[in-house]
């Protein structure tokens, strides 16, 4: 495929958070790239959402205004309506790094291109060639995804996942289909910070270790989880131990002193 003659498909999920989504479509507009459509998804909001929609007319594609069953619904809605070669999703404020981010994406050949983001005002990048280790240890942020759009029509976003689903969108084809995955290691998006998966992390901890078990060949999934220190019973003391979290700061504690002694001590002989 011509990259020059590429069309970017930019999908706007949003729900009662008007100034959020006036702030995406303001990045919108700034960017460089002529070739792209906007498709707004709204779930049914009850602020000035649908003023703002009817303000912006002049770049959005499609919109569409109803009741979804949560992000993810909103997101495979999006999917069926775009006709891009490349898909990238934005949540209401969420915004591009700058201007020029689909003519530097346009300059890279994947099935996905993932790039990195600033979240919260800390910077996180792709390694240069990621591995399924790399995905399920980093994560991704979807806002920084470019998935081509054959890739999103086969596998979507499983909604039966409530907080990682996108995260499974690019490891699944990866396992299954062996897609190419290409890096971009610069900032692609802005994204604000408190995102479910962050709030809810203990059940977020509980989707990883679910999808580990569905996608992952048993072999590399012991090897993969021996190496990361996870298993199930880690897993479920852990998740017992978060639900008293006055602990955590105990164990930082005792962890930076036997840092200390150890850094002391482990040098002296032993009788």
């Amino acid at each position: 495929m011509d990259g020059k003659k590429r069309l970017y498909s930019i999908i706007v999920v949003t729900y009662n958070n008007a100034d959020g989504l006036l702030r995406t479509l303001k990045s919108i507009r700034l960017l460089d790239y002529v070739q792209k459509e906007i498709v707004v998804i709204d779930g049914g909001s009850k602020d000035e959402t649908l003023n703002i929609i009817a303000d912006n007319q002049d770049i959005i594609t499609t919109s569409v205004s109803e009741k979804d069953s949560g992000i993810y619904n909103a997101m495979n809605k999006g999917v069926k309506l775009v006709s891009g070669d490349y898909v990238v999703f934005m949540n209401a404020g969420d915004e591009f790094a700058n201007k020029d981010v689909l003519s530097l994406v346009n300059g890279y050949d994947g099935d996905i291109i993932m790039g990195g983001d600033i979240y919260g005002g800390k910077s996180r990048m792709p390694k240069a060639v990621m591995t399924l280790y790399d995905l399920l240890s980093i994560g991704i942020c979807h806002q920084s995804v470019y998935y081509r759009r054959e890739v999103l029509l086969k596998y979507g976003f499983d909604e039966s996942y409530k907080l990682i689903a996108d995260l499974k969108s690019v490891v699944e084809p990866l396992v299954k289909d062996r897609i190419r995955i290409a890096s971009v290691t610069q900032p692609l998006s802005f994204c604000e910070s408190g995102g479910l998966s962050k709030q809810r992390w203990r059940e977020t901890l509980t989707e990883n270790r679910r999808m580990i078990d569905e996608l992952v060949d048993p072999f590399y999934k012991d090897d993969y989880l021996r190496f990361s220190r996870v298993n199930n019973s880690m897993l479920h003391d852990f998740t017992i131990l978060s639900h008293f979290q006055s602990i955590f700061p105990l164990i930082k504690w005792l962890s930076k002193l036997m840092s200390f002694l150890n850094s002391k001590f482990k040098h002296i002989p032993i009788e």
